[in-house]
């Protein structure tokens, strides 16, 4: 169950979409066009990260006449750089903790949103080289937000022979526009991962330190 989330999580950040073309029913909604702008400059740093590793993978090839993969730290290294300011991997870890983090004390607290933060991370590295991304649609929101500071993008993914109908959850923090959760093909992600870390609290008898050390090292 735990990597089967993983999983999922995984392709809705990897189908993240470039949102350079807003729909025109929302183009004077200045604060979508400011989130769909955050989403949109972090995909095209995410699209020509991708090839530049790969061109460089394929230049060590011809070199060493030998097929060398994509260097995997290098490009955890760069995807962080990218995704830290668009993903507000604190705001999901806390939903993901739930009920448990008002339990949990400071210093658990803080392992656990680096635990998070990093198990995603090196998920997505590992697979995103397969992931091919075809084409997208934005989509009509079903509703406009009414809370200031609040945004709802709607995508249609083409990817890897398959569509996905992607909502992401958009928040102004103090830093900017963050993704703060996903739906996909309604599958809410952090809904999800939260019944992910409260099952794992139970098997393990309510210790939260194993919970946090199995979250990044599952079996």
């Amino acid at each position: 169950m735990f990597n089967q989330a993983k999983r999922i999580l995984l392709t809705a950040v990897l189908v993240m979409p470039g949102l350079a073309y807003p729909l025109q029913t929302q183009a004077n909604d200045p604060e979508w066009l400011a989130a769909s702008e955050v989403v949109s400059d972090s995909t095209q740093a995410m699209i020509e990260l991708l090839q530049y590793e790969r061109e460089e993978a394929t230049r060590k090839s011809e070199i060493t006449g030998a097929s060398v993969g994509l260097d995997e730290q290098a490009l955890l290294a760069q995807m962080a750089i990218i995704l830290d300011p668009v993903v507000d991997f604190e705001s999901i870890a806390k939903g993901v903790m739930a009920k448990f983090y008002r339990r949990a004390s400071a210093v658990q607290i803080e392992a656990f949103n680096t635990s998070f933060r990093t198990s995603l991370l090196n998920t997505y590295s590992r697979a995103v080289v397969a992931f091919k991304i075809n084409n997208y649609e934005v989509q009509p929101n079903v509703s406009s937000s009414s809370k200031p500071g609040r945004q709802k993008v709607w995508v249609k993914v083409y990817a890897n022979g398959a569509a996905y109908n992607i909502n992401y959850a958009v928040k102004l923090r103090p830093q900017g526009w963050k993704v703060t959760n996903v739906t996909l093909d309604g599958i809410n992600l952090g809904l999800a991962f939260r019944q992910q870390f409260a099952t794992a609290m139970a098997q393990n008898k309510g210790n939260m330190d194993d919970v946090i050390a199995f979250w990044l090292n599952p079996a």
